[in-house]
């Protein structure tokens, strides 16, 4: 039976690449590597509030870079940015991305999404941010 070098999950004979991780199947799973131990974070902060995904999307990819933990909160709905079936609203009201850094990474942070997004983080930012 291969196996999933990522996930480690088995498949049946036939299948040749992991349809969750995109990795090429492996006939014996390597022995397991140690992992570092997940840091949880205690006092994430929210920094700011997007209406872009794209910007958002641009911030989580640099800030995964730079080594910075990000969680986005979404103000959006089940059925997309209005929350509702139809094309009655574009941007409701919540209808944006909440952006939180724990509090030890808020100076990095900033300095990176200002790099970014210039004067659209400036204008989404809830507070000042001192370094």
């Amino acid at each position: 039976m291969p196996f999933c070098p990522r996930c480690r999950y088995e498949y049946q004979q036939g299948i040749s690449v992991c349809p969750d991780c995109e990795e090429k199947l492996v006939d014996a799973l390597p022995e397991e590597e140690e992992f570092e131990e997940v840091k949880e974070y205690k006092n994430w902060v929210q920094l700011a509030r997007l209406t872009s995904l794209q910007s958002v999307e641009m911030l989580q990819e640099v800030f995964e870079s730079k080594d910075i933990p990000i969680v986005v909160q979404s103000g959006t709905g089940h059925f997309g940015v209005t929350g509702q079936m139809g094309p009655s609203s574009f941007r409701p009201v919540g209808g944006q991305y909440s952006i939180f850094v724990p509090e030890e990474f808020v100076a990095d942070a900033d300095q990176e999404a200002g790099l970014i997004l210039g004067d659209e983080w400036e204008e989404s930012k809830l507070f000042d941010i001192e370094e």
